[in-house]
């Protein structure tokens, strides 16, 4: 992985973990999927860095013929969280299909005495302090609460509601549990 540097803030993180900004068409314009050709500036997903970078004069300056952004500064916020929830679906059904994804308390504990490693253990927002308690001693792992109800969880995995998911360790793995921060984050008023 390489290294980028937030054009606003200048800290460095790898470059899948900071939204990057193109010039295209005499705009700049976040690139979510970070595949468009062209020079590029990258920033953090806070709102600090990705509301900030519209104040920076010296963003146009490495540009040729860009002068404005191509998402207003009012809705960036909204931009991003819409494609970190799409992202988000997108890794989650991927999870799900290949069998990474695993669904229910039961399960998740049946395969946990078996030795089954976990990437993480993913909690709906009412699941019970018991449930999440005893999923957590069983596995070793701290799991993470996400903004989903149970229903919403099931619904994403199959329909039927259901109170934990766990992931095996993958590559696909990892951008859910990256995309999932990122909405966390997004509801709980952190970025």
């Amino acid at each position: 992985m390489s290294e980028r540097s937030c054009v606003f803030c200048g800290g460095r993180d790898e470059k899948e973990n900071l939204l990057r900004w193109v010039a295209a068409g005499g705009t700049l314009v976040p690139d979510w999927t970070q595949k468009l050709e062209g020079r590029s500036v990258y920033t953090h997903f806070d709102r600090k860095c990705l509301c900030g970078i519209y104040g920076l004069k010296k963003v146009f300056s490495s540009f040729d013929n860009c002068t404005s952004f191509g998402v207003p500064q009012d809705k960036i916020i909204d931009f991003v969280r819409s494609q970190a929830e799409k992202s988000f679906d997108y890794y989650f059904a991927i999870c799900r299909r290949s069998g990474v994804l695993l669904k229910g308390q039961n399960l998740i504990a049946e395969e946990a005495g078996k030795g089954t490693v976990f990437a993480a253990i993913l909690f709906a927002s009412d699941a019970s302090g018991k449930t999440v308690a005893e999923l957590e001693k069983k596995t070793g792992l701290n799991g993470i609460k996400s903004m989903f109800t149970k229903e919403l969880l099931g619904k994403k995995f199959d329909g039927r509601g259901v109170s934990v998911l766990a992931l095996k360790p993958s590559k696909q793995s990892e951008k859910l549990m990256f995309y999932m921060n990122l909405l966390n984050n997004f509801t709980s008023g952190d970025i």
